[in-house]
This record gives C-alpha cells, structure tokens and sequence, in this order.
C-alpha cells in the first residue's frame, strides 16, 4: 500500500483491493477519513501530489491522474498504460516520473486530465526518489540498488552514476547526504557524492520479517517490516543501530579488531556464543553480564561471525565482521 502527506492530509493507495484514499490528519490523535475512489486497479507502491491533483501509478501497467480539489470526492481524471508494471513517482514541474520494469518513464501532466509519455529510459526500475535541488532522482533497480538520474532533460534523462551494495533494491530515502534503501531482509546505507555513491554498511540484526518501507526525519529513520518498526540511526563509530524503545540490545565497533561491544537495555542474557560462518561455535561465555558488555575477539581469524544469546525465550544472532 502507498501512502504520502501533503499538508493536513494523507493519500493513500491500495494493495489487495484497488482504492484511493484520503483521510484528514489535522488531529493526529484522530484522523478521519473525507474521501475515497474505487475506480482504481491494482497495487500502489507511491504517490505523488502536486497542487489539486494526486499522481498513482499502479501494478496494472497504469498511471491515474485524480482530481483532489473536493477532499471528500476523490475523482480519477485521466489513466494512461505505462506497458509494465508501474510502482515508482516523483513529480518535478510539469513533468511525473514512472518506475515501471520496462524503464524509466517521463509523463507530461501539464494538463492532468490528458496525459502523455514523453520519453522512455530504458531499464528495470521500481520506486523513486527525487532530489530536486540537484535536478536527479535516485531510482530503485530490484535486487540491484539504484540509479541516480539526471532529470535536467525530462526529454532524455540520462544514468549519472549507481549505487549498489548489500541486499538493495527497494523503496530508499535520502537524508543528508545518504541513501537508506531496504531490501528484502535488511536495509542498506550509501554516501552520496557529487559522482558516485559508497556503500557504506548494511542492517539486519534486529529486522523480523518482510521490510516494506523506509522514511527519515532529523537523525534517524525509521523502517517497517511486517512484524515491526525499527528506528535506525547511522553513526561513523558504530555502523548502523537499531534505537528501536523495545530493542534490547545494541551492537557496537562493526566491522571490528579486538574487541566488539553490546548494550543490553534491559537484561542481559546469562550465555552469550560465538560461531563463525560455517556455523562452528569458537566461543562460549556463562555469567552474570552486566549491560554493558566488551567481547575480546582478538584471537579471532578474519571473517564473519555471529554473537548468539537468548532473548525472551527465543535465540538472537547478531553478524559482525572481523577485520
């Protein structure tokens, strides 16, 4: 399902049943729904809003135009066939973006209820990110990471660079020089620069479930899964951790040397295992921890490994890296 905000209000697409939808938020404690359309088909991934008019493309190979000026009475207003399927938006000017799996489509909305196609990029995209200020989008390649676009020219967008790394390909966000995009089990972390994207680390440890969606505010971001909500922060020192308020531990200094670090905040767990990739166990610890915990691993060839420790009944495993 997609949702956006614009203002006081919230626009939603469906996802097994074909709907638009929009709900009045001006009381966060109560929203309210205004309005809805059913003359909708297949699943929305985004939305984009500009002005009166909301921008949808769906998994039917369709993009709807639907007039929002009567919030109570949502009316589509013009659908155009993309050719595939369609689940990326982003609107700059008079121009909408399409990230559908037969390329990177440029729609021309300047009159919303008689859209066009204007150009076509080829490629395999999905979701879709706009960075207006620099006239590019970042645009998701499943499985693959993504494309950052230059939209300069809606009539021939043209690949500045990718970014690839970990398990990406899914719905991304950009926040202050970074790209966060998720993946099936886990979510990525990329530097972006003037001409080229780094992969920086990728998260797992605490992810239960399919991911679905990213989005960011202030210093963290947050990523919802089927099961749960995570609230991740990116630091230098620690790669990426989950502040989750019901996450019990923190993992610390991965990739690391000689030590690696945990924070339980809440009890720590009285057996604590090391195994490597293989699934051999190299070390065992049985004691009172404290919360604060430092595993000397010193000893450790270089490679992957998992700390191990029982969690309200069930087995955690947390991969770290040993340089």
């Amino acid at each position: 399902m997609a949702i956006t905000v614009d203002g006081s209000y919230a626009f939603f697409g469906g996802g097994m049943t074909g709907y638009f939808m929009i709900a009045d938020i001006s009381s966060i404690n109560s929203p309210v729904q205004v309005g809805i359309t059913y003359d909708i088909n297949g699943t929305a991934y985004q939305i984009a809003v500009k002005g009166n008019y909301a921008f949808m493309p769906t998994s039917y190979d369709t993009l709807y135009a639907i007039d929002i000026s009567n919030k109570s009475l949502p009316i589509v207003i013009d659908r155009i066939g993309m050719g595939n399927f369609s689940s990326g938006v982003a609107i700059k000017g008079n121009y909408a973006y399409i990230g559908t799996a037969g390329g990177l489509k440029v729609v021309d909305i300047s009159n919303p209820s008689n859209l066009n196609v204007l150009s076509n990029m080829n490629g395999v995209y999905s979701e879709v990110l706009a960075d207006l200020p620099n006239n590019r989008l970042f645009v998701a390649k499943p499985n693959q990471g993504f494309d950052v676009v230059d939209i300069t020219n809606p009539a021939s967008p043209s690949i500045l660079f990718q970014g690839s790394g970990g398990n990406s390909g899914g719905d991304l966000v950009y926040k202050n020089g970074f790209v966060f995009q998720v993946g099936s089990a886990d979510v990525s972390a990329f530097q972006i620069g003037v001409s080229s994207a780094t992969y920086l680390t990728s998260f797992n440890s605490t992810v239960s479930g399919q991911v679905n969606a990213i989005c960011a505010k202030d210093s963290v971001f947050y990523l919802s899964t089927v099961n749960n909500l995570h609230v991740l922060k990116l630091s230098y020192l620690t790669g990426m951790e989950d502040n989750s308020p019901l996450e019990t531990a923190i993992f610390y200094l991965n990739p690391a040397e000689g030590v690696i670090s945990l924070k339980f905040t809440s009890s720590p767990p009285s057996n604590i295992k090391l195994y490597d990739i293989m699934g051999k166990l190299v070390k065992q610890f049985n004691s009172n921890f404290s919360k604060n915990l430092q595993i000397g691993i010193a000893d450790l060839n270089s490679g992957i490994y998992f700390v191990s420790f029982d969690e309200s009944y069930l087995e955690r495993r947390i991969k770290f890296v040993k340089r």
